[in-house]
């Protein structure tokens, strides 16, 4: 079936790789809640809203924009892949800018078994001169229906993380998340529940408020949470590197999440979310197509 002229614009946003990224800024309009959308073909629309934090209005002068890089990696394991690498490493090298706001999204695509999270663990290598950490998460075929599977593993990886580094860091990000979240907590205790051996402390929902009997109004109350939960992290541990593996079954809020993280120029640490898929699964239609047409969009 040919392709509408609205299909191939979508498409043609994706084919591009770190040399032709340019630094440029997400604008996204804020209002009482901030929205991005995302539009499939004609007929589909997600709204994906966030609460408002009043410091992502504004960006200082020291801010730099956060970049999409696509990288096709259809040939087995790394040998002659020095272009691949080199792309990887200049991306690594933006983000590592001292005294700069840095986000790098790479996306990895290839068929099974062509070396793609190889390539993704060469910067796990790099991490180790660092303070900063590598976590992973892998998504499930058949767990898909569970939502943000492999955003839970890789952030319950970095819990443990934290857990083995001793009480007083786990208290020092306790605070900072009792300090701004207070008893909503426990909405990230229920998404991550490494995160319990972190705060040590009851973290039960004792109460509904009535702006929380809807599940938009949840979702609203999760999202900034979330956004609170990673700056508090990547605060101690930066650069934070997101490594997603067989993002083709990733669910639409673990997708939400991606597009959350990299636009929220309040966190002012070194952040790359890596993510990984297989090429002959995902076409035009599917729904990394449409979050990765949409993050490609708020770069411009």
């Amino acid at each position: 079936m040919p392709r509408t002229a609205e299909q191939q614009n979508a498409k043609s946003h994706l084919d591009f790789t770190a040399e032709e990224a340019h630094n440029k800024g997400s604008s996204i309009e804020k209002s009482a809640t901030s929205k991005f959308s995302i539009r499939k073909g004609r007929s589909t629309e997600r709204i994906i809203k966030s609460l408002p934090d009043a410091t992502n209005n504004s960006k200082d002068k020291n801010t730099k924009e956060w970049t999409i890089n696509k990288l096709q990696f259809n040939a087995v394991g790394l040998l002659g892949r020095n272009d691949k690498i080199n792309t990887l490493n200049a991306c690594w090298n933006r983000m590592m800018q001292p005294d700069q706001q840095t986000k790098e999204v790479v996306m990895i695509s290839g068929y099974s078994g062509t070396g793609k999270t190889t390539l993704a663990f060469q910067v796990k290598k790099k991490i180790k001169n660092e303070r900063g950490a590598f976590v992973t998460g892998k998504f499930d075929q058949y767990n898909s229906g569970k939502p943000l599977s492999a955003i839970s593993q890789a952030f319950g990886e970095l819990c443990r993380m934290i857990v083995k580094k001793g009480a007083t860091l786990c208290k020092e990000i306790e605070d900072v998340l009792r300090a701004e979240l207070q008893s909503e907590v426990y909405l990230l205790t229920q998404l991550v529940p490494d995160l319990k051996d972190v705060i040590n402390q009851e973290t039960r929902h004792t109460k509904k408020t009535s702006d929380e009997k809807t599940s938009e109004a949840r979702q609203l109350k999760l999202n900034y949470a979330f956004r609170v939960f990673v700056r508090a992290m990547n605060f101690h541990f930066s650069p934070l590197v997101l490594c997603l593996d067989d993002l083709q079954w990733a669910d639409t809020s673990s997708l939400d999440i991606i597009e959350l993280l990299v636009s929220d120029v309040q966190n002012r640490c070194s952040l790359m979310i890596i993510g990984c898929y297989r090429s002959t699964e995902v076409d035009g239609n599917h729904i990394l197509s449409a979050s990765l047409d949409a993050l490609s969009e708020m770069q411009k």
